[in-house]
């Protein structure tokens, strides 16, 4: 959710709602300065690698039910770049592929504040991912364990962001819209983690191979999302409706 996430809509109800955009869009603004000046050397071929599979899956999202928010199958690459890269390619990849995924499909209307939160969350996400890394890693952390860390922070942060401002916005409980957001999309950040971790398992070796792989992993794990999704709909709505027709018979026995 990326997704990170990564997906919140914003609305104008609230009045702290501009001021958390504008404090996320700042943030994200220092650590794009940031990467600019730890610049000194590209992985060319990896990092142009991941960056056009992150940018093509964006597209494949996943609505969350009952949230203002949603998945991208571009989830295992982010990590992937975050564990593999450095930091200026990985802020490469989340800005890129989280933009890509915040382009609304028709009818629904391009809103710049929207993608501004999204992309500022993104980068935050994968920034404090990649620190927690490569800080595990000084420490003499197992590689494993340093992966599993920066995923999780990154899954913390991602959630935390669109959690805060869905609440914001729509004026629900913080702490219950995170637990949502959790019980929605842990699964599928543990298989993206998985993803990642054998990424970093096979090393620099079929490159090309192991992305269009992972990519048919994501892909049938995105269509099972959307089936599992869309019959939690259908079954909510045929409880609202047989709930309607109920009280309407009531009201009409008496």
């Amino acid at each position: 959710m990326s997704t990170l996430g990564n997906a919140g809509t914003t609305n104008s109800g609230s009045q702290t709602v501009p001021l958390f955009v504008g404090f996320t869009g700042i943030c994200a603004s220092a650590i794009l300065i940031h990467g600019l000046f730890t610049i000194h050397g590209w992985h060319s071929w990896e990092f142009l690698s991941l960056l056009v599979v992150a940018v093509l899956t964006s597209r494949l999202k996943i609505k969350l039910p009952g949230l203002n928010g949603n998945m991208s199958v571009s989830l295992p690459f982010i990590l992937i770049a975050m564990t593999q890269l450095s930091l200026p390619e990985a802020l490469a990849v989340a800005a890129s592929s989280i933009l890509i995924q915040s382009v609304p499909r028709r009818p629904h209307k391009f809103r710049p504040v929207q993608v501004l939160f999204n992309v500022s969350a993104g980068l935050i996400a994968a920034e404090l991912g990649w620190q927690t890394f490569h800080r595990a890693l000084v420490l003499n952390f197992t590689p494993t364990l340093s992966l599993l860390s920066g995923c999780a922070v990154y899954f913390f942060a991602s959630t935390i962001a669109v959690a805060l401002i869905i609440s914001l916005s729509e004026n629900r409980k913080a702490l219950g819209t995170w637990s949502e957001i959790v019980h929605l999309s842990f699964p599928y950040y543990l298989a993206s983690t998985g993803l990642a971790s054998i990424a970093a398992a096979i090393g620099e070796n079929a490159r090309w191979p192991m992305l269009v792989g992972m990519s048919l992993v994501m892909f049938v794990t995105y269509r099972s999302y959307r089936v599992y999704f869309g019959l939690a709909r259908a079954s909510a709505t045929d409880s609202s409706t047989a709930q309607s027709l109920k009280a309407k018979s009531a009201d009409a026995a008496s």
